[in-house]
């Protein structure tokens, strides 16, 4: 358990350093540029699935025919925007804060056979860091926490959650992007739940299956490199690494860690100030690691009473069309053939399936959408193996007033395992949540959200035995901000 912390926070480290060698690098470049200091908000428009630090620095409209070009939605790492467009956020600054949250869960421990109920209460700063120069844009965001549970107190724990991105242009024409999203916590649904007080969505790997309260960690990271060597052609490749892991085996029997890489290869046309049409090759390496037969107690891997490992790789070729609407309103689709084959306790020859997807991303001053559906093989996300997924995600975000904000998300994932074995199982995930945000004056702010989830994996028996879940989540928030450069 300790090992594999190491490893994930090693990397995160790793990350960290390169990020902020970057960052020098490029201030040393930009040394001759007066500081902009802190930047007011930035108000109108922009792209789907750019923020407005990008829109602040780039003196060019990314759709004008001949004009830089846009990283079609099927391709690009940033995933949609759910800020309105009148919401713009101020650049160059330190943002801090103090977090106190309360939430029951009706299903803290679905393995024991029945549902158990359970209050738990956490305390979290956080702090915030984002600068925009005329080729960089950057921002850091990390809270740790202490979760405390009134009842089940075994899983008390120190919580961290990390939010790293940086974008560089290289040269008028290439442009270098970082993201990496860690994770640490014993309770999923606390994480990101609430859409009206949190308007960021992003790629995450499959989402298969939560246990409610489990020790995990979960990290997710992409690099993209982009290059537009012609007024309308782009070509680009994107390293992804993602890493689902349960320190603890003992809470989560029947379920398995997940490892995946990928590679990935694209070229976008366009055809016009609205029109892009493109190809993307891809190649995964998917790992699920963990015990086929599940011990009695907390055992690393070496323990196991019976080790199972199970490696799919795949080769996809897809092509896919991106229509901009407007520079807030886009629509894309994609679709192509996916060659895969499994190793491990049984290995299968080679086969072909179909993938298919597509995305809506829909922004107004007070109005925010987007929606993601996509059929194709996908890592285990804590099943045996991968499996053939389709899921599809919603996500509304409504100010009813300056000072108050709804959202309403949907989440629904029908995964089918490419090799049936007695520890593999087929299943399927549906769940909803309402969330709620009203800031009190400048500095304060009071956040709910309520999340329904109804899970049906029969052969897993961390959920199959209480299936659903109802979680309530209320915090209280304080809020500061600094400029920087001043």
């Amino acid at each position: 358990m300790f090992r594999k912390s190491e490893s994930v926070m090693l990397k995160l480290l790793t990350l960290s350093v390169l990020i902020a060698g970057t960052v020098v690098c490029a201030l040393g470049q930009n040394s001759q540029e007066p500081s902009q200091g802190a930047v007011p908000a930035v108000q109108g428009p922009e792209l789907a699935g750019q923020s407005n630090e990008a829109s602040e620095t780039d003196s060019l409209q990314p759709n004008d025919a001949g004009g830089r070009m846009a990283t079609p939605e099927p391709v690009n790492i940033e995933g949609y925007s759910m800020n309105f467009t009148s919401e713009g956020e101020r650049s160059n600054y330190l943002r801090g804060g103090l977090k106190f949250g309360s939430s029951y869960s009706d299903n803290v421990s679905p393995s024991v056979g029945r549902a158990i109920s359970d209050v738990s209460y956490s305390v979290s700063p956080f702090i915030a860091l984002d600068q925009v120069r005329s080729r960089l844009s950057w921002n850091l965001f990390y809270t740790p926490g202490f979760t405390f549970y009134q009842k089940t107190t075994a899983f008390n724990e120190s919580d961290h959650n990390v939010a790293l991105a940086l974008k560089y242009r290289l040269s008028p024409h290439v442009t270098f992007k970082v993201e990496n999203h860690f994770s640490k916590t014993s309770n999923f649904l606390n994480q990101n739940q609430n859409l009206a007080a949190e308007p960021t969505t992003g790629l995450p790997p499959n989402v298969a299956l939560v246990v409610p309260i489990a020790d995990q960690l979960r990290d997710l990271s992409s690099v993209q490199l982009s290059y537009q060597f012609s007024p309308n052609s782009l070509i680009g490749a994107t390293g992804t690494f993602s890493d689902l892991n349960y320190p603890d085996r003992s809470q989560v029997p029947g379920l398995f860690n997940s490892t995946s890489t990928t590679g990935e290869f694209f070229y976008t046309h366009r055809l016009s100030g609205k029109h892009y049409v493109g190809a993307a090759y891809d190649y995964n390496n998917l790992l699920s690691s963990g015990c086929a037969t599940v011990p009695t107690s907390s055992a690393p891997p070496a323990n196991c009473v019976q080790q199972s490992d199970s490696r799919t790789e795949t080769h996809g070729i897809r092509g896919f069309y991106t229509l901009y609407l407007s520079s807030a309103t886009s629509f894309s689709v994609f679709a192509g053939p996916e060659r895969w084959e499994s190793s491990g306790a049984v290995s299968t020859p080679p086969q072909w399936s179909p993938a298919a997807g597509g995305s809506f991303g829909w922004r107004r001053a007070h109005t925010s959408l987007e929606m993601n559906v996509s059929r194709r093989v996908s890592g285990g996300g804590g099943l045996a193996n991968a499996v053939h997924s389709l899921d599809g995600n919603a996500s509304v975000r409504q100010q009813l007033s300056p000072s108050t904000t709804v959202g309403l998300s949907t989440n629904y994932s029908l995964n089918e395992a490419l090799r049936l074995l007695p520890s593999t199982s087929n299943g399927h995930l549906v769940s909803g949540t309402i969330s709620f945000e009203r800031r009190l004056g400048a500095h304060f702010g009071f956040d709910m959200a309520y999340t329904r989830l109804h899970q049906s994996y029969n052969n897993i028996a961390a959920i199959s035995r209480a299936p659903d879940v109802d979680h309530v989540l209320v915090s209280i928030s304080y809020r500061f901000e600094r400029p920087l450069g001043r």
